[in-house]
C-alpha cells in the first residue's frame, strides 16, 4: 500500500512537471531584459549556498519592479502578470485600467510586492525559483481562443529565475558577519596572511586576540554549513568581538609604540645634533689657536727681520784715535 501511494505521488509530480515543461515548450523566449528586485535584505554570495542570492526575511514584504517592451507585431492586451514561486504560491499583479494595451514596440514598467513567507513554512535550506508570465486577453477583456499569428497564448512566460531566498534573522545575521570577516579572518584569504604576519611581534596581546577569533570564525564556517544559523551567528558574533578587540588593541599599544619610536628617534637626532655642534665649536676654537700661534710666529719674525735691517742700516763711526 505505502509502495502504490509512493507511485501514485511520484506521478501526480511527474505530470506537474510536464504540464510546466509543455507550457513553456508552447511559449515564446522569455523576453524580460530589465527588472529588478527593490531593497532586498541581502544581495550577494552566501557561503552556506554557495552561490549568489537575493534573500528577504521571513515575514517582510518582497519588491519587484520591472519594465516590459512588446516585441510582437499586434498591440497586447494585458489582464494580469503573475509571478509563481516553487514553494507553490502565485502572487498576481492586476495594471490599473486594466486590461492594459501596449502597443508594438512600447514599454511599460510594473512594480509590486507579495509577503515573504516563513521559514516554518518555506524551508531556507535551499534556494527558490520563480516565473514570471504576462496574461493577456482582447480588447474587450475577453479570453483570446486564437491568438494572432507569431503572439503566444495567455500566459505569456517571461521570464525564469532560481536564486530567491527565504531568510531567518539569523541566517541574515550570519550573511552580514561572514561577508565582514571573510576577508580578514578566512584562512585562504590573502589579506588574513598579510594581517597575521603584519602584527608588531611585541604585541602579545593583539596576536592570541586574532588567534582566538580565527578559530571562532573557523568553527562558525563548519557549523553554518550544516545550516545551523543560530549557532553560527553566535561563534561569528565572538570572532567578530575578538577582532574588534585585537583592532582596539592594536591601535593603543601600536601607536604607544610607535610614538616612543618617534620621540627615541627625535632624541637620538637631538643628541647627534648636539655632538655635533659641540664638535664644530672645538674645531672653530682649535682653528682659532692654530691663528693665533701662526701670527705670534710670524710677529717675531718680523721683529728678528727688523733687527736685521737696523743693523744693516745703522751709521758706521769712526774708531777713536790711538
Amino acid at each position: 500500500m505505502k509502495a502504490k501511494a509512493i507511485a501514485i505521488m511520484g506521478l501526480l509530480l511527474l505530470s506537474a512537471t510536464m504540464i510546466t515543461l509543455v507550457n513553456r515548450a508552447n511559449a515564446a523566449p522569455p523576453t524580460l531584459y530589465t527588472f529588478a528586485w527593490i531593497e532586498p535584505a541581502y544581495v550577494g554570495y552566501d557561503y552556506y549556498y554557495e552561490t549568489y542570492i537575493t534573500g528577504y526575511v521571513q515575514g517582510t514584504y518582497w519588491n519587484f519592479t520591472m519594465s516590459w517592451t512588446n516585441y510582437y507585431s499586434v498591440p497586447i492586451n494585458i489582464s494580469t502578470i503573475r509571478m509563481y514561486f516553487s514553494w507553490g504560491q502565485n502572487y498576481t499583479f492586476t495594471p490599473p485600467s486594466a486590461p492594459l494595451k501596449v502597443d508594438p514596440g512600447q514599454t511599460k514598467t510594473f512594480t509590486w510586492s507579495g509577503l515573504t513567507p516563513l521559514v516554518s513554512e518555506t524551508s531556507e535550506l535551499w534556494t527558490h525559483s520563480y516565473d514570471l508570465y504576462i496574461h493577456h486577453v482582447n480588447a474587450t477583456n475577453a479570453e483570446i481562443t486564437t491568438p494572432p499569428v507569431g503572439v503566444p497564448s495567455s500566459p505569456i512566460w517571461i521570464h525564469h529565475g532560481s536564486d530567491f531566498a527565504v531568510l531567518s534573522t539569523d541566517h541574515l545575521g550570519c550573511e552580514n558577519l561572514w561577508v565582514k570577516l571573510h576577508p580578514v579572518l578566512g584562512t585562504s584569504s590573502a589579506m588574513a596572511s598579510t594581517a597575521a604576519t603584519s602584527i608588531p611581534p611585541d604585541i602579545t596581546k593583539v596576536y592570541i586576540l586574532m588567534q582566538k577569533a580565527t578559530m571562532e570564525f573557523d568553527l562558525a564556517e563548519r557549523i553554518l554549513k550544516t545550516g545551523v544559523f543560530g549557532e553560527a551567528k553566535t561563534h561569528l558574533t565572538n570572532a567578530d568581538t575578538l577582532y574588534s578587540q585585537a583592532l582596539d588593541t592594536w591601535d593603543q599599544r601600536g601607536t604607544a609604540i610607535e610614538d616612543a619610536t618617534l620621540n627615541n628617534t627625535i632624541a637620538q637626532t637631538n643628541l647627534y645634533n648636539a655632538q655635533a655642534d659641540a664638535e664644530r665649536k672645538t674645531g672653530d676654537a682649535a682653528l682659532v689657536n692654530a691663528y693665533g700661534t701662526l701670527l705670534f710666529g710670524l710677529g717675531w719674525v718680523f721683529i728678528g727681520l727688523g733687527v736685521v735691517v737696523y743693523g744693516l742700516r745703522k751709521p758706521k763711526t769712526a774708531p777713536p784715535p790711538s
